[in-house]
């Protein structure tokens, strides 16, 4: 509420006071004593503080991709708030009645902007402010609220629970609340079951977290001094038992993975025990049970901790195995390589798709080339009929990429080649996520045999007629982009914004990631251990000593400033030590600075293993508009940033980022921002393709690397959220 006229009992003279005006709609004036001012100027900030919510304060919520739902929230948080306040002081009652009104709006208001990122929250908005209305008129009338909380889906009865903490059925409604979350999100059942221990319900529900989040019921189980492990430990159910038991054996996380085995009685503890101290044997015997749960997954059956067993496998074929081949890619193969003479070609199989975000392109041909001697008859569709072709998609994608995808495919006989790409295009639609369109559109990318090319862009044509006879939705939705995105890679000349109703992909505007005072803002991550300190010092050989720059070091960050062209600053953290966690309370200081103050960085730049990758996405503003990663962008890396900006501009590498290549990528961007030009992908590339050619080791890294025009995965996300709505 932007309007007041106050008034107290030592003066009769009247003072208005009106805030900036964020929405069209005039506010009455009303008389309001000056004891309560500042309550309604604290929901004044509030509201303003939502308003933000989306990246911009700008009168308007962007929270879904529902313009209309948006336009309902931004009524909600924008007028009916004002409405509100009003009717509080017109309401009956003394100013200590009226303060605590307005304390509950303010309170209501600060749980909406906690949450209202949240997909589950934000079309929910309406209805909780509608259900809060519902329960102030129910309090007056001294009625229940239960039917209240009732009608709501738990997300919206969770954040309500928290404004009416004074209501006497408080202790009714949060184990109302409990047992709905519970039932749609077994994941909350142990955090908060302490206050339900000697409910009746209870103990059905640890066995419903044992079938649905054992991990998390092993975890809560090893505090043996909580509530919650009390619950598990009394509990009769074998599974809970089991898991009881492995979370009191040293290194039980090394058991976890293959918890359903022991409960099937395929293995005993003591069969675990005898190779857990010894990495090979143990990655064996990982990879055995992955191949014996990955048959049983594709005749419908749900291994126990099957996922936990394959972010096993990812963790031990990445440290034990690839990270050690990457370490020693100086050293002579018999070195570097040794580490993998003991495993079979199945064994190898899995190190190479489980590593993609991590492997070297070294590494990798030098492991395939070791994967396709080691089966009988070299015949390669051997290999993935012995593995029941698990992951056999993101094979080939990595085939693709590395260019031995026509090996691959020349080592089995042409029936079943032809077979296996079929298989690698059809069905897209039939999976829950994305990844294996993604895949497909990635590897297009990277195909050079013209046969196969054009017998994909054949079976994406069949799938997407069959899709459009059968009326499946999603799948003409996915095999239409496929199509519009093989034709594109031939040809430049199409105009995929306007095909795909996206926005530009070959350039970026300078307006676009400019602010509204005309200057850019770069914000660039970096970490604490050796290659992030080494990183940061090549970094900033860009900048120091450079006349069109100025630096500014600070105690966490460095800031610099353009001191020719167009405003352009960058802001990076230091890398400070990892070890004691003070690079990540740099960036979170420097994101608390720029957050603050209102500064929107339009670029991000990522400088730091792949590893370190999730945390920078996690740290995102919406205002990221052009993504550098300097790392691998796989499926849920792209997801996650178009989650964060829809019209991202993503720069990835098929493999590990180098600064040999960053650097004059980094250099041709921030030379076109400082002199005020738009982005023009197709020759900027060409510019930076040429700047590198003296150095034939950067010149090769070079042709790792993706720029946003060519991220076909990327711009398939974009075009599928753009055709149906999702996030």
């Amino acid at each position: 509420m932007r309007k007041y006229i106050l008034t107290t009992l030592l003066t009769c003279s009247v003072f208005a006071a009106v805030a900036q005006n964020r929405i069209t709609f005039d506010t009455s004036k009303i008389d309001i004593p000056m004891t309560r001012v500042i309550w309604h100027e604290n929901i004044d900030k509030e509201q303003k503080r939502t308003d933000r919510v989306d990246g911009k304060i700008d009168n308007f919520l962007k929270l879904t991709n529902n313009e209309d739902l948006n336009i309902q929230i931004t009524d909600v948080i924008l007028r009916r708030v004002d409405e509100l306040q009003i009717d509080i002081e017109r309401m009956e009652g003394d100013n200590n009645y009226k303060i605590g009104q307005l304390r509950s709006v303010r309170e209501l208001l600060q749980a909406i902007a906690i949450r209202a990122k949240d997909k589950e929250i934000a079309p929910l908005i309406p209805q909780l402010f509608n259900s809060y209305e519902e329960c102030m008129r129910r309090q007056q009338a001294g009625e229940s609220l239960m039917p209240v909380f009732e009608k709501l889906p738990y997300q919206g009865a969770e954040v309500l629970s928290t404004i009416f903490i004074q209501a006497k059925e408080l202790p009714e409604i949060k184990k109302m609340v409990f047992l709905k979350k519970a039932k749609i999100n077994p994941s909350s059942i142990l955090s908060g079951i302490a206050p339900f221990e000697n409910e009746p319900f209870a103990d059905s529900l640890i066995v419903l977290a044992a079938d649905k989040i054992p991990l998390e019921v092993y975890t809560y189980a090893q505090a043996t001094k909580t509530v919650a492990a009390r619950i598990i430990r009394r509990n009769t159910n074998p599974k809970v038992q089991t898991i009881a038991r492995l979370s009191s054996i040293m290194n039980g996380t090394l058991f976890l993975p293959f918890l359903d085995e022991l409960l099937n009685k395929q293995l005993e503890i003591d069969d675990i025990k005898a190779v857990v101290e010894n990495e090979l044997a143990y990655y064996k015997l990982l990879v055995k049970t992955q191949v014996k749960y990955y048959n049983r997954i594709s005749a419908g059956d749900t291994p126990v901790l099957a996922p936990v067993l394959f972010q096993m496998l990812e963790r031990k074929a990445t440290d034990v195995f690839v990270n050690v081949m990457n370490d020693l890619h100086d050293s002579p193969d018999a070195v570097r390589m040794r580490v993998s003479d003991p495993l079979s070609s199945e064994e190898i199989y899995y190190l190479i798709v489980t590593t993609e975000e991590v492997i070297y392109t070294s590494t990798y041909t030098k492991l395939y080339d070791r994967m396709m001697t080691r089966f009988p008859g070299r015949r390669s569709d051997s290999l993935l009929m012995t593995v029941h072709f698990d992951r056999f998609k993101k094979f080939i994608k990595m085939a693709a990429n590395y260019n031995r995808l026509d090996d691959f495919l020349k080592s089995m006989p042409e029936l079943r080649s032809t077979q296996l790409m079929h298989a690698f295009v059809n069905g897209l639609q039939k999976t829950n996520s994305l990844e294996d369109a993604v895949d497909v559109a990635d590897s297009y990318g990277s195909i050079t045999n013209v046969d196969l090319q054009k017998f994909l862009k054949q079976q994406v044509k069949q799938n997407y007629e069959k899709s459009l006879q059968e009326k499946d939705r999603k799948g003409e939705v996915i095999y239409n982009i496929l199509q519009t995105l093989f034709k594109s890679a031939s040809d430049p000349s199409m105009d995929l914004s306007a095909i795909l109703g996206i926005p530009p992909v070959y350039k970026v505007d300078y307006s676009s990631i400019a602010s509204d005072s005309g200057g850019v803002v770069q914000h660039v991550f970096f970490y604490g251990d050796e290659d992030g300190i080494t990183s940061f010092r090549n970094f900033m050989g860009m900048f120091n000593g450079k006349p069109e720059w100025k630096v500014v070091t600070g105690k966490e960050w460095v800031t610099i400033n353009s001191t020719k062209g167009k405003p352009y600053t960058i802001y990076a953290n230091l890398p400070l030590d990892y070890k004691q966690d003070l690079d990540a309370k740099a960036q979170e200081s420097l994101i608390n600075y720029l957050t603050k103050n209102n500064i929107n960085p339009s670029i991000v730049v990522h400088r730091g293993h792949s590893y370190h990758l999730k945390y920078t996405i996690q740290q995102m503003l919406p205002s990221s508009r052009i993504v550098m990663l300097g790392s691998c962008g796989g499926y849920q890396n792209l997801a996650k940033i178009l989650n964060v900006n829809e019209d991202a501009h993503i720069i990835s590498t098929k493999q590990v980022g180098s600064y040999s290549v960053n650097e004059p990528i980094l250099r041709a961007l921030n030379e076109d921002i400082r002199n005020g030009k738009n982005i023009e992908w197709i020759p900027i590339w060409q510019q930076i393709t040429a700047s590198v050619k003296s150095d034939p080791k950067a010149s090769e890294l070079m042709k790792d690397y993706v720029p946003p025009h060519k991220n076909l995965g990327a711009i398939f996300i974009k075009a599928y959220r753009k055709a149906t709505g999702e996030m």
